[in-house]
């Protein structure tokens, strides 16, 4: 940089009475003043660059740590939940097996009522079997009891006949003792008859106690037969309700059988999903584990950006020494050429631009209403040779002809019309033209009076 200006400085004494070299000198001075004015502007965006890369490092930094605590948390609450999962695991195949072996009891006491109710079924067609011949038996029971009452009958009128004929033998005995000598044979004949008479009567006596006895024992039989008959009747109705009984429990044992058939699928499909579930936490795990080493490598990375963050700010340094370098420079050397005034009126210039930003089109901040709207400004300005709009961050929404800066918000031009006042500069080369100018800049402002954003303009100087 002092060898540049030593070198401005010999040529400007020894040759600058010659108007060629003048101008060559003009414009490589002015090319120098905006190459430092744009190296000034590179190390206030490397500066502002770096102050965001920190920042950005450090939230970066921050977030990544946070997120390893809380993937480190996350890792050991799965971890956590895979043990309790397989423990579930291994419960859901527990109940499974026991599930099956409901199954299978289930079916074995499904065949088991099913046998019972098929010898129930039997059972009953017996008792229906003794129902009828017991109804029979009382048939023929009470056919015996009518015989029984004729053989009474028969005996009853043997027993009067037999009691007629000990009358009449008793009766001959007497006439025949009456008829003395005559009579005598026919009193052994009557003695005789009475004998039999006798004799009959006494069978009859016999007779008649065997009869009773016989119906005697026909009415308990008949008791005895009424007796079974009750008791087969109400066995018969037992066996119905037990038949009934049978039915409602082989019906409880059938849907028993369904539900542990269906509870025996359910559990194989909890085993079947359990063991995907544990599977895919599995992977969950290996997936967060792995994450935890991606952010550790990250940490690392963020590490070296931090220390080529560091280089960089070195770089800055070293930058903005050069460039203060070139200033000095170049304040050395001077601007030597005669400013006679601006082209244009200041003032006016100034309220021109003022009714410029009052425009909607501007407030949008919108790049194709800019351009459309600075395009027409520009045409209608002869004394105007550049215009431009930023917004608050010093960016360039549009630049006729194109900025010759990164970002204006080194100017003092950008800082007063950003802070809301209208600003005229001094003159100065300018980074666009490349030539002496003076810029002019007011703010914009939205339906508010908020500022927003910056229009400006370069006056062309003779």
């Amino acid at each position: 940089m002092r060898a540049a200006a030593q070198w401005f400085s010999r040529n400007t004494e020894g040759e600058w009475n010659k108007t060629e070299q003048q101008e060559k000198m003009t414009t490589l001075l002015h090319e120098s003043v905006v190459i430092s004015d744009q190296l000034n502007a590179a190390v206030d965006e490397v500066g502002g660059a770096i102050h965001h890369l920190s920042d950005v490092a450090d939230r970066s930094a921050a977030q990544e740590l946070a997120l390893r605590s809380s993937s480190a948390g996350a890792m050991s609450r799965m971890e956590e939940a895979f043990s309790a999962l397989q423990e579930v695991a291994s419960a859901a195949e527990e109940i499974s097996g026991a599930s099956s072996n409901l199954k299978a009891k289930s079916y074995e006491a499904k065949e088991i009522v099913l046998d019972v109710s098929q010898s129930l079924q039997a059972t009953n067609e017996v008792m229906s079997q003794l129902i009828i011949q017991n109804q029979a038996m009382d048939a023929h029971i009470r056919e015996l009891i009518e015989q029984m009452s004729h053989v009474s009958e028969m005996n009853a009128l043997i027993h009067q006949i037999v009691s007629q004929t000990s009358l009449l033998a008793l009766n001959a005995s007497i006439e025949a003792a009456h008829a003395g000598e005559y009579g005598r044979g026919f009193a052994v004949v009557a003695d005789q008859i009475k004998k039999l008479a006798e004799q009959s009567g006494e069978a009859v006596r016999r007779s008649s106690g065997v009869v009773e006895q016989i119906e005697l024992g026909v009415k308990q039989v008949i008791l005895a037969v009424d007796e079974e008959k009750s008791s087969v009747e109400r066995g018969a109705s037992e066996m119905k309700s037990t038949k009934a009984r049978m039915a409602v429990i082989l019906s409880k044992i059938s849907e028993v059988d369904e539900l542990a058939g269906g509870t025996a699928v359910a559990s194989a499909r909890q085993t079947e999903h359990m063991s995907n579930m544990t599977s895919m936490l599995k992977e969950v795990v290996e997936s967060v584990d792995e994450t935890v080493q991606s952010i550790d490598e990250t940490l690392k990375m963020t590490q070296q950006q931090r220390e080529q963050i560091t280089k960089l700010g070195k770089i800055k340094g070293n930058l903005g020494r050069s460039s203060g370098e070139l200033v000095k420079a170049i304040d050395n050397v001077g601007i030597k050429h005669t400013i006679n005034k601006a082209m244009g009126n200041v003032a006016a210039l100034q309220q021109w631009l003022k009714q410029a930003a009052a425009d909607n089109r501007l407030r949008s901040l919108k790049e194709d209403e800019h351009q459309k709207l600075l395009t027409e400004l520009l045409r209608s300005k002869s004394d105007i040779e550049a215009i431009w709009s930023n917004r608050k961050d010093g960016s360039f929404i549009v630049s006729l002809p194109e900025a010759g800066l990164l970002n204006a918000k080194g100017r003092l031009w950008w800082k007063q019309a950003i802070a809301g006042h209208a600003f005229q500069s001094d003159i100065y080369v300018s980074a666009i033209t490349k030539q002496l100018c003076m810029t002019i800049s007011v703010p914009i402002h939205d339906e508010n009076g908020e500022t927003i954003g910056v229009i400006g303009a370069d006056m062309s100087i003779q």
